[in-house]
């Protein structure tokens, strides 16, 4: 059943998005088996064999830095987004770029305007340095709701982030929508347009922002090898933007990318195959697990992600307790929304046991 909400009073400086800690690990009784990991949006699909071998065959040059493994990235990518290396920037995964532009444009009592829930890595970052957090709540569809958002920009707005698709909904906002947003807001305040899971939209041309870093706009556009990818243990990202904003990230910049990493995110930028092959298992598992949820009657966003958020109808906690005493580990609590989960799209027979697991848990309760 999809989902229409009314939106809900949202504590202003909520952490909100990542509730990890009570799912970090099974329970006793249940370590005997590997857990099935659905709780942190990762690919058990990747790396590809392409990566694996780049990442075999460095291994004897460990030893070295790999500085010119940072430019073929950065040139690649350049090159399939119809961009300049100079608009590019390499970091070690994405959230290494949200913190930087939380640190400039989010922090010494500037404004970040967010929406709530979302990936709180920037906001939460500009808050311990000083910054201020204007959070909006979600519009009756779950979905950002820009027009408040705007109205919260003012001169000491330093950044807007925008996370589409959004973490924890997966939900997505119009392109148009988003591209007027941009023209209009980048005007006052950088706007940061995270997107960590556009390889697993419907459409990723038309929703991504890159025309916009086209145009000159004041935006930065933040991409992770960590997801579509599966490179997640391996730490590499990336960033879209105007040459002084991109000279500004590296400024600060606070790690050099891993050789290992640079050389399975070259292979993986380029196995088109692998990554075609990904993003259909992923979206076969949403809606293989959205279709379960229709006939349980269980209330759900539609998501454009590796993710899928629905309410459990209980306390999210306890649903999610249930679930690590099963050996499965999901995401179960988002404020405001206590009785929703978040579960990320693992291989279809971890779905199938998911499924049968929240099954049990509504026979149960």
């Amino acid at each position: 059943m999809r989902v229409s909400l009314s939106r809900r009073r949202i504590m202003q400086g909520s952490a909100g998005a990542l509730a990890l800690g009570a799912m970090a690990q099974p329970t006793a009784a249940a370590t005997a088996l590997a857990p099935i990991r659905l709780y942190l949006n990762e690919n058990p699909y990747g790396p590809s064999d392409r990566a694996k071998q780049a990442m075999q065959g460095a291994l004897g040059d460990g030893w070295m830095y790999d500085h010119e493994g940072a430019s073929q990235l950065r040139r690649l990518i350049a090159a399939r987004e119809g961009l300049k290396p100079e608009n590019v920037f390499i970091c070690e995964g994405s959230t290494e770029i949200l913190k930087i532009a939380g640190m400039i444009f989010g922090g010494d009592g500037r404004d970040v305007v967010a929406g709530m829930p979302t990936f709180t890595a920037l906001p939460q970052y500009a808050s311990r340095r000083g910054g201020q957090i204007r959070w909006v709540d979600l519009n009756d569809e779950m979905q950002l709701d820009l027009p408040a958002m705007d109205s919260k920009v003012t001169d000491r707005t330093g950044v807007v982030y925008i996370c589409n698709p959004n973490n924890p909904t997966g939900r997505v906002v119009d392109p148009d929508h988003l591209r007027a947003f941009i023209e209009a807001v980048s005007q006052r305040s950088l706007v940061l347009v995270d997107e960590a899971y556009i390889d697993v939209v419907d459409d990723p041309e038309r929703m991504a922002m890159t025309d916009q870093v086209k145009l000159g706009r004041n935006v930065l556009i933040a991409r992770t090898f960590s997801k579509i990818h599966g490179l997640a243990g391996l730490r590499i990202g990336y960033g879209l933007a105007r040459p002084d904003i991109i000279r500004r990230l590296e400024e600060l910049r606070v790690s050099i990318p891993n050789r290992m990493g640079l050389k399975a995110a070259i292979a993986s930028y380029q196995d088109t195959e692998f990554l075609t092959y990904s993003r259909k298992m992923v979206r076969g598992a949403v809606a293989y697990t959205c279709a379960f949820f229709d006939k349980m009657k269980l209330r759900y966003a539609p998501s454009q992600a590796n993710f899928v958020m629905f309410d459990t109808g209980r306390s999210g906690a306890e649903f999610g307790t249930y679930l690590r005493e099963k050996n499965i580990l999901v995401n179960p609590t988002f404020e405001p929304y206590d009785s929703w989960c978040r579960v990320s799209m693992g291989r279809m027979e971890d779905m199938e046991t998911f499924t049968a697991a929240t099954r049990e848990f509504y026979k149960r309760t």
